[in-house]
């Protein structure tokens, strides 16, 4: 059993579905070490713009793509009320677990977990 620690993410597993689509996708991509984070591809971008070019041939992808963004606009969501309840509640006070607080949140607004597929709407 792999470990959620240490192997693919549902990222990952999304790139790798793009390559067996048939999409060119960097071995690197495809070989990485899981256990790090994942950095920003302009050749995973590309390829899922060749995606959303072409959505009757890659339905299945691009629904996958857009139920992944629904996901991360929610997270985005959450994360905005979070940072509004905890000023809220503590203002500008130290966070939990010696965070900057209000500040370090407010930081975190504009983090996207799939990158990749906000980049490549400005191409769209």
């Amino acid at each position: 059993m792999v470990s959620a620690l240490t192997g693919p993410s549902i990222w990952d597993d999304t790139i790798i579905a793009l390559a067996r689509a048939g999409i060119d996708v960097p071995l690197g991509q495809l070989e990485r070490d899981w256990t790090q984070p994942h950095a920003f591809s302009p050749e995973v971008e590309a390829g899922f713009l060749a995606v959303y070019r072409d959505t009757e041939r890659y339905w299945e992808l691009y629904q996958l793509a857009e139920k992944l963004v629904d996901l991360d606009d929610a997270m985005a969501t959450w994360r905005h009320k979070h940072v509004i309840t905890v000023e809220r509640i503590i203002g500008g006070k130290r966070g939990t677990g010696g965070t900057a607080g209000v500040s370090y949140l407010t930081s975190t607004l504009t983090k996207r977990a799939f990158p990749e597929l906000w980049s490549l709407r400005t191409q769209l």
